[in-house]
């Protein structure tokens, strides 16, 4: 047999860090592109803005090339997909019509069918049977996301498998500190780093900033109610509001808000206490409660909720960190997927969450 010549007995060549599976969908009409990735991230922001200029914004685009890529894909399209609209408050803005709205749904439904697919079977091909995994400790309101971009790291990153535990930010903590096992930490509360830090239980230089979040105010979707802003709250209708509990970072971060505007002690006594940001959206949802303060990473899918108002960004932003644990057993895997989840690649998926990008420079 001439050398170099492959036989039947060699090994197909094994997989490692290098190899990676890319994909990328989108749809055309008649040989022009409608929609993309971030076309379609476009057209979810001007339908949750209800403004061009404002999806632009929280995309790092300027105003220009988003009207320009409307215009693309409504020509592309033979029928609008955008459409503006005059009056209301600010004097107009801009939405999706059905045919836009019916676009959108089918294409993110294809393209997140093709990732899921995609990253259950790599890893079967890439991973040896029984592979130690990378073990991550996540606030639950990082649950939706998170999962989407370890689905996106699946991809990447086939040969590193990822099992991630959620819960409360300082629950997590309470445990890491008594010793559970975990090598990355993902937190809704800073202080929470701060503690693990005292006791030296982070990788050196490896605490960054995630991505931040907002407040919203929801209510039932089946009921009017006058609230378009916080002193609304406090009309005779809200008979019961459903608050985070105050040791949770939400909790936190609601009474600091309420607090600023002197009307927390104001709407104690109609307030119903819950676990977080998914409960107060349950309670509101059945019932329990009239209005509640979550996350504006839940209000953006709070299944039969209706947003009453968000909060605008304050000097205090609603921050998460993360750090690679200093007792970890996959330190390199680690910081793998903790740069990926800070790299450029996972911002539209923090975006389309609800998440918002970072306002300050890393420490």
């Amino acid at each position: 047999m001439p050398t170099g010549t492959p036989s039947r007995t060699d090994n197909p060549p094994a997989w490692d860090h290098r190899w990676a599976v890319g994909l990328r969908v989108w749809v055309e009409r008649a040989g022009r592109a409608v929609l993309g990735p971030g076309r379609l991230e476009l057209l979810e922001g001007i339908e949750r803005w209800h403004s061009i200029s404002a999806a632009a914004r929280h995309m790092g685009m300027s105003y220009r090339r988003a009207w320009l890529l409307v215009q693309s894909i409504n020509e592309a399209a033979g029928t609008p997909l955008v459409v503006s609209t005059t009056g209301g408050v600010r004097g107009g803005g801009a939405g999706l019509t059905p045919q836009g709205l019916s676009a959108v749904a089918v294409f993110r439904e294809l393209q997140e069918q093709l990732v899921q697919t995609a990253a259950v079977l790599l890893p079967r091909l890439a991973q040896p049977q029984g592979s130690p995994a990378v073990h991550v400790a996540a606030a639950v309101s990082l649950e939706e996301v998170l999962g989407q971009l370890l689905a996106d790291f699946a991809l990447r990153q086939p040969t590193i498998r990822v099992r991630a535990v959620f819960g409360g930010s300082d629950e997590l903590a309470d445990h890491l500190l008594a010793g559970s096992p975990a090598d990355l930490f993902l937190t809704a509360d800073p202080e929470q780093l701060d503690r693990l830090e005292e006791w030296g239980l982070l990788r050196p230089h490896t605490r960054v900033r995630l991505t931040e979040n907002s407040l919203a105010a929801i209510g039932p979707a089946g009921r009017e109610m006058r609230v378009r802003k916080p002193a609304d709250l406090a009309r005779p209708e809200v008979t019961r509001i459903a608050f985070a509990e105050p040791g949770c970072p939400l909790g936190q971060y609601t009474r600091a808000y309420l607090d600023g505007l002197g009307l927390y002690e104001k709407l104690l006594p109609r307030v119903v206490r819950v676990d977080n940001s998914r409960a107060v959206v349950a309670a509101v949802r059945a019932g329990r409660a009239n209005a509640g303060l979550v996350y504006g990473s839940d209000a953006a899918r709070a299944e039969g909720c209706r947003l009453l108002f968000r909060v605008p960004a304050g000097p205090t932003a609603i921050r998460y960190e993360a750090a690679v644990l200093g007792r970890g057993k996959r330190p390199e895997e680690a910081q793998a997927l903790l740069s990926f989840l800070t790299s450029a690649t996972a911002a539209p998926r923090f975006r389309r969450c609800g998440f918002l990008p970072i306002r300050f420079p890393d420490r």
